[in-house]
């Protein structure tokens, strides 16, 4: 098989000063994200001969040769198909696969829809040879859904389409003796829509931009979607909720644009690690949301009508997307799994990793928080936006004391848990100054049901 040179896929002496929050730059998480995807391009080129079925392995071979070939003319290109989450999730899912004993018609239909998008990223790219890569169909007759956020591209070959060739800034749909040309953008824009170019498939462009890179995605391939660890709540299926479109847009960039203006360094941060934000349904009394820590840059939500409950989500998952890529480098814990301690969030027992990825949340939102009421603005007012806050604060000290009383840290995770203490210190002092004759203990209950 053909192998790709990657960097390490580690830290080399990794230390996580600002991981919750980024002082004076984000170098940081710039590190850690690099460090993460490198380690994603390294996986994907490593699957054991043994585990890939016979009708695969030219078609893995030349995808993994062409990827190489794009990353010695620019290692930016190969780190961008892999930054994609609808390729990094299935590279995630197949090594899970081979850690155990691997179900190879599942590792295979993972490893073949993987080299498609990988060789249609390319192709939008325009990182193929001219004579570009064709594939044909499984055993099974089937093609894999090709899906591309670069190119905002969601098709599906009819029945009377042979084969597929990729090829620098087109995609060509055999079918017998005629061919069918699909032009691809890099910069996802499209002149038409839908069957303007007469193919035999189902073509969409399901991904929405929210800010440039981020995209409300309309499409979802993550095999592990369907997966639910809160016990509230039963897997992630796209779902708007009844709402257009535009009203998920426009919540979501008002959330992005109050991160923005308040702890801008969490925007930049932000918009390095999310891809794609996958709608999950509407709720007015609740809100519910997820990621996967083998899917950086994917975030599920639900549409609340609530601005301020949208902006906590999205600066909450963002970073657990963030610690997630850290904690695929380095566990931060000796003792991340067991035993078991009550979660400040959530109604069940947690692993001290769970309240680390709760903490590690929080205290960033209580920072939003703060920052509000420092610039005067109007919702600092409302006597709910003031009582949230407090809840806010007494999650982080109820967390951050159960983390910090038990926590042994990795050398790596020394940073992170010196982090934590400041913060924590920060807002003990903050909580005794702005509420001084305020001591009962908020009732932490309720906020279980909200994220995840």
């Amino acid at each position: 098989m053909a192998a790709i040179a990657t960097q390490p896929t580690n830290l080399p002496g990794l230390t996580l000063p600002d991981l919750t929050e980024p002082r004076g730059d984000t170098r940081t998480v710039r590190r850690v994200l690099n460090a993460y995807w490198q380690r994603v391009l390294h996986d994907l080129a490593r699957v054991p001969l043994a585990a890939v079925l016979p009708h695969n392995r030219a078609l893995y071979d030349r995808t993994c040769q062409a990827l190489r070939a794009a990353g010695q003319r620019d290692p930016r290109k190969a780190l961008h198909v892999v930054r994609q989450p609808t390729v990094s999730v299935l590279v995630e899912c197949i090594q899970h696969q081979l850690a155990a004993t691997p179900d190879l018609a599942l590792l295979n239909a993972w490893l073949r829809e993987l080299c498609a998008l990988v060789l249609l990223e390319l192709a939008t790219l325009g990182e193929l040879a001219a004579a570009g890569v064709t594939i044909g169909r499984d055993p099974d007759g089937q093609f894999p859904v090709l899906r591309s956020p670069t190119a905002n591209l969601l098709l599906r070959p009819h029945e009377v389409v042979s084969a597929l060739t990729f090829r620098p800034h087109s995609l060509t749909l055999h079918e017998g003796m005629q061919t069918h040309a699909l032009p691809l953008r890099p910069d996802g824009k499209w002149i038409d829509f839908k069957g303007e170019f007469g193919l035999p498939a189902e073509l969409d462009h399901p991904y929405l931009a929210i800010v440039p890179g981020v995209f409300l995605a309309l499409t979802d391939n993550n095999p592990l979607a369907s997966f639910e660890a809160h016990p509230d709540k039963n897997g992630n299926q796209l779902d708007l909720g009844g709402r257009q479109p535009s009203e998920w847009l426009a919540s979501l960039r008002q959330a992005i644009a109050d991160i923005d203006r308040h702890l801008p360094l969490l925007g930049e941060e932000l918009r390095l690690c999310m891809r794609l934000f996958v709608p999950v349904g509407f709720d007015e009394h609740k809100h519910l949301s997820a990621s996967f820590q083998e899917a950086i840059g994917l975030i599920y939500l639900t549409l609340h009508p609530q601005q301020m409950t949208m902006t906590e989500a999205v600066l909450h998952e963002f970073q657990h997307n963030k610690i997630n890529a850290a904690f695929r480098l380095d566990p931060l814990l000796v003792n991340a799994w067991s035993p078991l301690y009550p979660s400040p969030v959530r109604p069940d027992p947690r692993p001290l990793h769970g309240v680390v990825l709760a903490v590690h949340a929080f205290q960033p939102i209580a920072r939003l928080y703060e920052e509000m009421a420092r610039e005067g603005r109007p919702e600092a007012e409302n006597a709910f936006w003031n009582e949230r806050f407090r809840k806010i604060i007494h999650i982080n000290r109820a967390g951050a004391t159960t983390v910090l009383d038990n926590a042994q840290p990795t050398p790596a995770g020394a940073g992170l848990f010196s982090e934590m203490r400041a913060l924590d210190q920060h807002f003990r002092s903050y909580e005794a100054e702005r509420w001084p004759d305020r001591h009962d203990t908020a009732d932490l209950s309720e906020l279980a049901e909200q994220h995840d």
